[in-house]
């Protein structure tokens, strides 16, 4: 289930990786008030879980696959690769 507090493991996760909620929102395609509630724990648990896939995701990528995905969703773009679910 999507709780408060595993939600707000899912921003510091994002933090960690240096991406803003804006990056990430464009880079998955949704809009910024979704990435708000899903790090909130107001979204659906599937919402939830496709974010948390995604953070996952980019977490195993190597740093400057990291930095030219971010710079591209920083722009409007999607992250490259297949949806991870």
């Amino acid at each position: 289930m999507n709780t408060p507090t595993k939600s707000a493991q899912l921003s510091d996760r994002r933090r960690r990786l240096g991406a803003s909620r804006e990056t990430m929102a464009a880079g998955l395609g949704l809009p910024v008030d979704t990435v708000k509630a899903i790090e909130d724990g107001t979204a659906a648990d599937q919402q939830h879980d496709h974010y948390d896939a995604w953070l996952g995701r980019i977490e195993a990528w190597p740093a400057d696959m990291r930095a030219r995905q971010f710079l591209v969703a920083g722009k409007g773009g999607r992250f490259d690769g297949d949806d991870p679910q």
